[in-house]
């Protein structure tokens, strides 16, 4: 394994894989503190959400309901990083579209449209929109036709943390271009936490944001007969759709 270097981001297999129905098999839950503290991703049959905080790995089931990931769980697509927070600030009224701008305000070395930055917002959220897919009705169903039927609902006034990654759009088939991040709410005396993929958000007045700028980018893929048949022409006004 490359030495962890902070912030690097180690990914198995693409999009475009997913956008394509391979979603079968890749590292299990278990490996991940071996390549960071933070990650997302999916899980096999595309069942479930993955978020990874400080070293605990979380599913985000359909249903919304968050529980500990069972270790021997694999991941077909998955983004770990060890994340080392270089910038940070108080992120009230923060929306997802402003992330860029928010960035790119604390100077020309803190991100913009051409890096990848791995984010945390972690307090009070006035609204979030998110989205929990799958599995797979079928073993080929690809990610937009699981996207499409996906569950949708909103959240208001909780407390939570956000952990994400914006890519270049320039990556976009080998990674999710834009802001791709999961969420899940702090449990509550006798209330279970929930959570999914963001499609929007908007922070309350107590929120911070933290971020990095990465390195490095370290691309595993599968190795088998399904991933060397597969198209992997990148569908961008697919996957954009299925991503939100």
């Amino acid at each position: 394994m490359v030495s962890k270097i902070p912030n690097d981001i180690f990914q198995f297999s693409t999009a475009s894989a997913l956008m394509a129905g391979l979603a079968h098999n890749g590292p299990s839950c278990g490996q991940l503190p071996g390549y960071g503290s933070h990650g997302i991703g999916t899980f096999g049959s595309m069942n479930g959400e993955l978020l990874f905080l400080d070293g605990k790995p979380w599913q985000m089931l359909p249903s919304g309901k968050v529980q500990p990931a069972d270790p021997e769980t694999s991941l077909p697509f998955v983004q770990v990083t060890k994340f080392s927070p270089e910038y940070e600030v108080d992120a009230p009224e923060l929306k997802k579209r402003g992330l860029l701008e928010m960035f790119e305000k604390a100077g020309p070395h803190a991100g913009g449209k051409n890096s990848f930055v791995p984010f945390v917002v972690k307090g009070t959220f006035k609204s979030l929109y998110l989205r929990i897919a799958g599995p797979q009705q079928h073993p080929d169903q690809d990610l937009a036709e699981v996207a499409a039927n996906a569950r949708k609902w909103r959240l208001e006034n909780v407390k939570g943390t956000m952990f994400g990654i914006v890519s270049p759009e320039w990556m976009q088939g080998v990674s999710i271009g834009g802001v791709h991040c999961h969420f899940m709410t702090e449990p509550e005396q006798g209330k279970d936490a929930e959570g999914g993929h963001v499609l929007d958000f908007e922070t309350g007045d107590e929120a911070e944001l933290q971020w990095a700028v990465t390195g490095r980018y370290h691309l595993g893929f599968p190795r088998d007969d399904e991933w060397e048949k597969l198209d992997l022409t990148a569908d961008i006004a697919g996957l954009n759709k299925a991503e939100g």
